[in-house]
């Protein structure tokens, strides 16, 4: 009674309080490695720095480095910037929990080929019902980005009457412009814009449309 508990044994405390139905080992084993830090893999003490870099980061850095030791190549993610009218995202009332809400973010970042979606699409609705409408749209962003990344395609968005594609291949982005009837125009080095059509204003309808196009595009065999 006359000690005081040093603040982190008050954290373990807590955690174990919070933390005591069944299979949640998982979650308690996260929440002591954000309480005594990841080691010294990114610093010399025990604590480390994974409050300064992240803990995503970390885990990106030691993937990296085995996979380097096991000659494997470095994971490819998808990183296209899509910016058009639509509202993808989870609801509180789909996925209530925070923690896993992130989780299930971070791992949506992570897919980059189509039956993996299709997977991860079916396990979403297995452990928490039918999609929603926000949902079903985050499934369709991710379609087309995976499409565009396949072809090089770094940035979509919306602007008057267009949908401009910041490409990096030329090449690959003129197999697109062929595909489209030539009605998307190459403007310049890095941008090609899309005209878009009445019927396709709608935020859903565009992502189907640019999808199926990319999608349709085919890939030379050594890519």
């Amino acid at each position: 009674p006359s000690r005081r508990l040093h603040p982190n044994a008050r954290k373990r405390l807590r955690a174990i309080e919070e933390y005591s139905e069944l299979g949640a080992g998982f979650a308690l084993a996260m929440r002591d490695l954000e309480i005594r830090g990841a080691g010294n893999i990114l610093g010399p003490q025990q604590s480390g720095h994974i409050a300064a870099v992240g803990y995503e980061l970390y885990c990106e850095l030691l993937e990296f480095a085995v996979r380097r030791l096991q000659n494997l190549p470095p994971r490819t993610y998808v990183d296209v910037d899509i910016d058009l009218p639509v509202q993808a995202y989870l609801p509180d009332d789909y996925v209530p929990d925070i923690r896993a809400k992130i989780d299930l973010y971070r791992r949506l970042s992570r897919i980059s080929e189509g039956e993996q979606l299709a997977a991860f699409a079916e396990e979403l609705a297995d452990r928490f019902g039918p999609l929603p409408e926000p949902v079903r749209q985050m499934f369709l962003l991710q379609e087309l980005r995976i499409a565009a990344h396949r072809l090089r395609i770094r940035a979509i968005r919306r602007e008057q009457g267009f949908v401009v594609l910041r490409y990096v291949s030329r090449e690959k982005i003129r197999r697109v412009a062929e595909r489209s009837g030539n009605r998307l125009r190459i403007v310049d080095a890095e941008s090609a814009y899309l005209p878009i059509e009445n019927a396709v204003d709608d935020g859903t309808a565009m992502i189907v449309r640019l999808r199926d196009l990319l999608a349709s595009v085919p890939c030379e065999p050594a890519e």
